[in-house]
């Protein structure tokens, strides 16, 4: 059930009323205010050996995913449902790679996706619900372009200056000073610069410039530095090695593609290469949660602890288009259980609830999207998959609002920041119990710390 939850312990006498106004104060001083609710929910904490073990689970799933690339650029043949998820892949994963500039340059050694230097190349922060039997990954984003990490770390500052923990929470859990230690580590502890290129956009940057900040507050000279694409090119410094952070999604390059092949083409040249290898960005796609959910189409390579992490974790996910009768009747009859999601999508986009949709939208959704291209239905590359909903765990949390601090029952989702193969941060918000978009658009954070054990 690891990470277990606890909440931190408030001292008696605390005065409500002070503690939600302190909170409102600092929260609207941030970029983003508007986005949360503004009531206060109190910090909880997990055990350093806790989040070991979930960290262990989730690296074992990354190796997992890695093998299934391998097998991929290999060329393995497998036979039975393997082939069918190798057509479906190459008919829509190509675009993950076509970025202008990098999209020449895609090698990546195939042997070292099996071996244990793999883990240093994971970099994400998986989507994943605290069901009742475990947590619950639903979604992987196995990639470099994962955003909005100023906002958990917002929470997280001023739950340490509101709540004042003691020594021992302190030291480790905020999201960004565990971003800051894998970019040290990366550079090996020397001066470097780091290349974030972005999309034009006055909120994105009002929200990375305080991100950038932080990343720059480090004695080791690890210097990051954000182009928006458009922006007059500025010169680049060559007298220190520099890594390009893919921060923005294939998406975003896509629509103001000829603004970012320019600036692409500004900062390769001075670039050892990038952070994560272009080819990583291949399993950003769903279609590998049900490629692995599948036992029948699982690479041979994978060991006993893989395949404990993928049952533990993937909650059931298929491929529409590959569902047989009887599993395309369960889906149809019980929508309550039920999510569909677009393989290749972002930012909660093409995301239907069964639970939300009457009998006649949920069949009429399945039955269009689950038409073979050559029927008249979805481009080859807009795959759709299924996937088993997870039901929150329950948990009794205390909220500080203006009637008072008050229990709230809620679920729970706690997606930690994965990078260089380590665990180095958690996010976790509020997840209620019947899901909706709303929850994704309007993020109400808890803070979450990490207690060092002696």
């Amino acid at each position: 059930m690891d990470p277990v939850l606890q909440p931190l312990t408030v001292a008696p006498g605390v005065d409500a009323r002070a503690l939600l106004d302190a909170y409102r104060a600092r929260l609207g001083r941030t970029a983003w205010a508007r986005e949360t609710p503004d009531t206060l929910v109190a910090p909880v904490w997990s055990s350093a050996s806790s989040v070991a073990r979930f960290e262990a689970r989730l690296v074992a799933l990354f190796r997992a995913h890695c093998k299934v690339l391998h097998a991929l650029l290999v060329g393995t043949s497998q036979g039975g449902p393997w082939e069918e998820y190798v057509r479906l892949q190459r008919g829509g994963g190509a675009k993950s790679l076509d970025w202008p500039v990098l999209g020449e340059d895609v090698a990546l050694e195939p042997s070292l996706l099996l071996s244990d230097e793999a883990t240093r190349l994971l970099f994400g922060r998986p989507d994943i619900v605290l069901g009742a039997d475990g947590p619950k990954v639903v979604e992987t984003n196995f990639d470099t372009a994962i955003g909005g990490q100023e906002r958990p770390d917002d929470i997280w500052r001023m739950a340490a200056e509101l709540f004042t923990p003691s020594p021992d929470f302190l030291a480790t859990g905020r999201p960004l000073a565990g971003m800051r230690d894998y970019f040290t580590e990366l550079a090996e502890g020397s001066p470097c610069q780091v290349h974030w290129p972005m999309k034009n956009d006055d909120t994105v940057r009002g929200e990375l410039a305080p991100l950038i900040a932080t990343l720059n507050d480090n004695p080791h000279g690890v210097e990051h530095r954000v182009h928006y694409a458009g922006d007059p090119l500025a010169p680049l410094r060559t007298d220190v090695p520099s890594w390009l952070h893919r921060a923005c999604s294939i998406y975003s390059v896509n629509r103001d593609r000829e603004r970012f092949a320019v600036l692409l083409a500004h900062l390769v040249p001075v670039v050892r290469g990038c952070t994560v290898p272009l080819m990583l960005s291949l399993l950003e796609s769903k279609l590998f949660l049900a490629w692995l959910s599948d036992s029948a189409a699982r690479p041979a390579t994978l060991t006993a602890e893989e395949h404990a992490a993928v049952d533990t974790l993937v909650p059931w996910t298929r491929v529409l288009t590959l569902l047989d009768g009887d599993a395309r009747e369960r889906v149809l009859r019980n929508r309550g259980d039920f999510i569909l999601k677009k393989t290749d999508s972002h930012q909660a986009k093409d995301v239907f609830f069964g639970c939300n949709l009457s009998q006649d939208e949920w069949s009429s959704l399945l039955e269009s999207r689950g038409r073979r291209s050559g029927d008249g239905g979805a481009a080859p590359e807009e795959l759709w998959i299924l996937q088993e909903r997870v039901r929150p765990r329950e948990f009794h949390l205390l909220e500080y609002t203006d009637a008072g601090p008050v229990e709230r029952r809620t679920g729970l989702s706690c997606c930690p920041y994965l990078m260089g193969g380590r665990l180095r941060g958690l996010e976790t918000w509020v997840t209620p119990f019947t899901p909706s978009l709303e929850m994704i658009r309007r993020m109400h954070f808890v803070a979450h710390f990490i207690r060092r054990e002696a």
